[in-house]
């Protein structure tokens, strides 16, 4: 008989011999070929062995061979799943782990000037907003008396957002947020110039608007560079990276459901190009 299956039968046999707690958290039942079963956390996995570790500390390795075709393939998707969240945390996101694109949007289609329509799948609901030479270009329009705003509807409970903006000429540039209560109340922002990005909490609509500035952050941006930007609400949890400077708040306003995003402009000459939006879980 092969090792690995004399060793796996060998903890089968001792976890049988034992009372174990029901599997719980990251603990699970692995089954061997020969239909001997353990309980235990997967650990690690490299090539075809993967490291076992049982309730009581003790780790042990396993080829993935010897195990069912149901235990494998679990094996190798958490294997792409800790890859994938290395990859984001490698990237700046470490609170939670994007598990659905909700919309990825390269907008890098030009567009005729567009108001209150359609664009590219989002809603321009306020400004022109158009796509030139690769970006989104969101402009005030003076007769509007209101910054720009480019929308999506979504439904998420924790969200992460990455983007690519350029100041331009404007002012400022925000990363907006709403509830799903009708008809969808403020929730957060993020707001970046060229001197600093902060954080705020908000609540009500229009005229009942209630804003709180929670963090502010002092940054140097050149208006005519690119910055990558990177959102994460996760639970009351707001954490946000623009270029390398990172700033993060907390607040029970942010675990609300999300039920709109917005791009908002304050004046003429900012872009956004690759924006995506992602469901998201609390990482690990």
């Amino acid at each position: 008989m092969d090792p690995m299956i004399k060793r796996f039968v060998f903890l089968a046999l001792v976890a049988g011999s034992v009372a174990l707690a029901p599997a719980e958290d990251d603990l699970r039942n692995w089954t061997n070929t020969s239909g001997k079963t353990i309980s235990a956390e997967l650990i690690a996995l490299d090539g075809d062995s993967a490291t076992l570790k049982m309730e009581n500390g003790r780790k042990y390795e396993i080829l993935l061979s010897t195990l069912s075709e149901v235990d494998g393939a679990f094996a190798r998707q958490w294997q792409k799943d800790e890859e994938a969240e290395a990859d984001w945390a490698e990237r700046g996101i470490t609170l939670g782990v994007p598990t659905e694109a909700i919309v990825e949007s390269a907008f890098d289609i030009d567009t005729p000037p567009t108001r209150k329509g359609e664009l590219l799948g989002w809603a321009a609901g306020i400004g022109e907003w158009r796509v030139e030479d690769g970006a989104l270009i969101g402009d005030e329009v003076a007769e509007d008396n209101h910054h720009s705003s480019l929308t999506h509807r979504i439904e998420a409970t924790h969200l992460i957002i990455t983007a690519q903006v350029q100041l331009g000429t404007a002012e400022q540039i925000a990363f907006a947020c709403r509830d799903t209560v009708p008809p969808n109340l403020h929730l957060a922002r993020l707001y970046i110039t060229a001197d600093k990005i902060w954080i705020q909490q908000m609540s009500g609509i229009a005229k009942t608007t209630k804003a709180e500035k929670l963090v502010t952050k002092e940054v140097e941006l050149k208006t005519d560079e690119w910055y990558d930007v990177t959102i994460e609400i996760i639970g009351d949890q707001y954490r946000a990276k623009v270029g390398d400077a990172e700033i993060e708040a907390t607040h029970s306003r942010f675990a609300d459901g999300k039920g709109i995003v917005a791009l908002v402009n304050k004046g003429e000459g900012a872009k956004f190009r690759k924006v995506a939006l992602w469901h998201a879980r609390a990482a690990e």
